[in-house]
């Protein structure tokens, strides 16, 4: 795993133009963010994930292109891989193939999409991990699986990135989805705004797992998902807390003790909230935003915070 501290901006494109969209991106882009991400959602109103970071990736030059998660369901392994290598080529090999078991039942439902129990679920993502690496990394790939197969499927062009584009594995679950990622993940994305007690649980828990399947779980990324509120200073941070507030209908009290696991605060107090889990083995950081998300934010926190993780 690399000692590189990394910073992505999580975006959901919900209430977000097109137009408004790229430009966080280019912001980004600009700023030297590592990665930028989208979720994947059918029945929402907004744009299609993989379309979008299509678009997007003409758009930027340096930032990764991760959508935080794709839903398996949603397209069958071999055309996804075949989209992915085509996204990581276009992209000069700029992809995170950022997958789910799909924890969306009311958008499977309601797109007619079967939705299995978690168990299945899994079990169809570990084929759908095997299918994109065989088709990615061998020459003609065969698969016989117990949801999905391949009989002699041959994928070029290659992803540019090798031995293939890192693959991203998010969910919830440490029973199923962990076994998943202990096997196949090289990044684990998985809960929000969790404290240091709760990352080391699920650390340990990840561990068991490599364990059992004779992997070294410092092969792993484990990242940490968070809101971020900064401010240059703390009367600049009572006016955004209060402005948070209203948009939330809560008290001010109430939106900063909201904030009490978010990274929040002056430049300052924001290098020593992230330090401390840097500290405990997290160095990769989707963060979170208030939307609409503004270039002074971004700016303000590439300037000021990420120059004390360059590593």
């Amino acid at each position: 795993m690399t000692s590189k501290v990394k910073f992505g901006v999580r975006i959901h494109q919900g209430g977000y133009s097109y137009e408004a969209l790229r430009q966080v991106w280019i912001d980004a882009d600009r700023l030297g963010y590592y990665s930028a991400t989208l979720y994947d959602l059918l029945n929402v109103p907004t744009l299609e994930c993989w379309t979008t970071l299509s678009a997007l990736a003409a758009e930027t030059r340096q930032i990764r292109l991760t959508p935080l998660v794709l839903a398996n369901l949603y397209r069958h392994p071999a055309l996804l891989a075949k989209m992915a290598s085509t996204l990581d080529v276009i992209s000069g090999g700029r992809l995170e193939l950022g997958i789910g078991a799909g924890g969306g039942e009311a958008d499977h439902r309601a797109s007619g999409i079967p939705y299995p129990s978690t168990a299945v679920r899994v079990e169809m993502l570990e084929e759908a991990v095997q299918i994109i690496k065989a088709l990615w990394t061998e020459g003609e790939a065969s698969f016989q699986g117990k949801y999905y197969s391949l009989e002699g499927a041959v994928q070029e062009p290659k992803p540019l990135q090798k031995p293939h584009p890192p693959i991203l594995i998010g969910g919830h679950g440490e029973t199923h989805l962990f076994r998943a990622v202990a096997q196949f993940g090289d990044i684990c994305n998985a809960g929000f705004e969790m404290g240091l007690e709760e990352h080391r649980s699920k650390l340990n828990s990840l561990a068991r797992h490599c364990r059992q399947y004779g992997r070294d779980p410092s092969e792993i990324e484990v990242t940490h998902n968070t809101r971020v509120v900064i401010a240059e200073n703390s009367a600049q941070f009572d006016r955004l807390a209060a402005a948070g507030a209203a948009n939330s209908n809560m008290s001010v009290a109430d939106y900063k003790g909201s904030l009490k696991r978010a990274i929040a605060g002056t430049p300052e107090a924001c290098v020593e909230q992230i330090q401390a889990y840097v500290d405990n083995g997290i160095r990769y950081f989707f963060l979170l935003f208030p939307d609409p998300i503004s270039a002074e934010s971004l700016e303000l926190f590439a300037r000021e915070v990420m120059p004390h993780f360059d590593i």
